[in-house]
């Protein structure tokens, strides 16, 4: 667990490219890690300050409370089941609607400079949403034959709701990173800060 009161990071927690140190903060609204969109991106796997961690097994959840108030149009953010291979849950802001959205995303790479060529996305369910936050919740089983990933979502004091489906996911050492990982991302397709 984390609740980001120190004004460092755990050394659990690392980033998935070289952070631009003036985009994320622990100490602007201390007890918050706070990501602020750095440039504009298409996806997530060219997005500067996706913070990951390790997934432990054999299960293990993992809990994000997300303020999305001061998101601007155009905005995603979210949590997701990250590799090469990615189950998603992505909070969109499209003007002025809100939609959470969980897919499935492969990223295709050069295989000797790793330069990313293209993303294949596949759109599971979406819903819209209301609210300042949202709370999302990845469930990850690695027993044998498992590695799935399961997704839920809850918004108020409700109660967790199911997202999508189960996502099986891959050990594939030969793309970002040894297994999959947690990961709590923040880009801009529009208009960056």
């Amino acid at each position: 667990s984390d609740d980001f009161a120190s004004d460092k990071l755990s050394l659990y927690w690392q980033w998935n490219h070289n952070p631009i140190d003036e985009a994320w903060s622990l100490t602007e609204r201390p007890g918050c890690l706070r990501l602020k969109t750095g440039r504009i991106v298409d996806h997530l796997f060219v997005a500067p300050n996706t913070l990951t961690q390790r997934m432990v097994g054999p299960k293990c959840t993992g809990i994000v409370c997300l303020d999305i108030s001061k998101m601007k149009d155009g905005d995603r953010c979210g949590f997701a089941a990250f590799n090469g291979h990615s189950g998603l849950l992505t909070v969109a802001r499209d003007g002025k609607r809100f939609t959470l959205t969980q897919s499935n995303v492969v990223v295709n790479l050069t295989d000797r400079e790793k330069a990313v060529t293209s993303v294949d996305e596949e759109t599971i369910e979406s819903v819209k949403i209301k609210g300042k936050r949202i709370e999302l919740r990845i469930d990850a089983d690695f027993n044998p034959g498992k590695d799935m990933a399961t997704f839920y979502y809850k918004t108020g004091k409700g109660e967790w709701k199911p997202i999508g489906k189960p996502y099986k996911m891959r050990f594939d050492y030969r793309r970002l990173f040894m297994g999959t990982r947690y990961a709590i991302f923040n880009y801009a397709t529009k208009q960056g800060g």
